[in-house]
């Protein structure tokens, strides 16, 4: 086996910032790590620790037959000019067209490993997106080695729908987070004469900011002094792309910008408000509990991994702005109830979303594969 390995995702952040330490392992053990992503920031991080970029990218959010074509044909070029024995494809579009490209161009002389982190759009919008999105994995992920989900909805709908097999697949529950850096904090003293409750999400629809927006509004009603904040990136070249300049003019709630920092974000606030319609498994509420915090959100696939309702949290319907907003008000107005959700919520992380369990079971999977770091 020559050490050389590739991994591909539609932007270098899904790289970076849930599979840094991954690489480094990599690299630092002799390998040659090839990454296959958008030449963007956090892609040119990993570039400085040794990783090589090609740069390829990958038209989100939807079917984009010209884009999509040249995506893949780039992904050959990369497969034959590396000859990688080793490839890991994360999102939607790698994994399909990864796989694809790498069983052609390889055949049985490369080990294939997916790793499904959310179904997204495709499954949120319906559809034709869907179905193209079914036929893709129809086709490409019986042709992987293994398979990764980071939850357990997800997982079992690709086992009905026979996509893939109980053999070739695996449940690792999240890309795992650092309890070194994202350490608890105790709000036991604060003062809460203005409480902080926040949201981190990409600026998509899909992620919940109208509801996000909608229970600000209601909740400011009954209690005016309560400030609300949302981070996140834009990301205007997504079909579902919120309207910045309805974000611009909401009055209830602060937009904060896209944040490198997000641990000194996730301090100053009491709770946490997610409300995506769909997940994988989503790491600021991992982020979050490692920090202490409560959260309230949408019971729908991958939240419910991170969130244990009425323990962690509040589970609510999903897109129910009522019950929503009355769990928010019941966490405000009992400063005991909530921290007492923040020290579960924080106990839970240790246990389950340690980024050194996640990339214990990963080194695991790779190594039953044959693949020794």
């Amino acid at each position: 086996m020559n050490k050389v390995i590739l991994f591909a995702a539609n932007r270098g952040f899904a790289l970076s910032n849930s599979r840094k330490e991954l690489i480094e392992k990599f690299i630092n053990s002799g390998w040659k790590v090839i990454i296959s992503t958008a030449n963007d920031n956090e892609s040119r991080k990993l570039q400085a620790y040794g990783a090589i970029l090609e740069t390829t990218i990958f038209n989100r959010g939807g079917f984009s037959p010209l884009s999509d074509w040249i995506a893949f044909t780039k992904l050959q070029k990369v497969l034959r000019k590396y000859s990688p024995s080793v490839a890991h494809f994360f999102n939607a579009k790698p994994v399909i067209m990864g796989t694809l490209a790498a069983r052609k161009e390889l055949k049985d002389k490369i080990i294939i490993i997916n790793t499904i982190t959310g179904l997204g759009h495709a499954f949120i919008k319906k559809g034709m997106v869907t179905r193209l999105a079914s036929a893709g994995y129809r086709s490409a992920l019986p042709r992987a080695d293994m398979t990764i989900f980071q939850n357990r909805d997800d997982h079992k709908l690709f086992l009905k729908n026979k996509w893939v097999t109980n053999k070739k697949s695996k449940l690792v529950i999240g890309a795992g987070v650092s309890l070194e850096h994202f350490t608890f904090v105790d709000r036991s003293k604060r003062d809460l004469s203005f409480p902080i409750v926040v949201m981190l999400g990409r600026l998509i629809n899909q992620k919940g900011i109208p509801e996000f927006a909608k229970v600000a509004y209601q909740v400011r009603k009954v209690i005016p002094h309560v400030r609300f904040f949302l981070a996140g990136e834009e990301d205007p070249i997504h079909p579902d792309a919120v309207n910045m300049d309805w974000l611009k003019n909401q009055t209830d709630f602060e937009y904060v910008g896209n944040l490198s920092d997000v641990k000194t974000f996730l301090n100053k606030a009491d709770i946490l408000l997610f409300t995506s319609y769909r997940e994988g498994m989503p790491r600021v509420i991992m982020e979050a509990s490692a920090m202490g915090l409560a959260t309230v959100a949408f019971d729908v696939s991958g939240v419910r991994e991170a969130v244990k309702d009425g323990k962690t949290g509040y589970l609510v319907a999903s897109r129910d702005v009522e019950i929503m907003t009355s769990r928010v008000l019941e966490l405000l107005h009992n400063k005991r109830l909530r921290l007492n959700f923040g020290l579960n919520a924080y106990e839970m992380a240790k246990k389950k979303f340690d980024l050194k369990l996640i990339h214990s079971d990963y080194f695991k999977i790779y190594q039953d594969l044959g693949v020794y770091i």
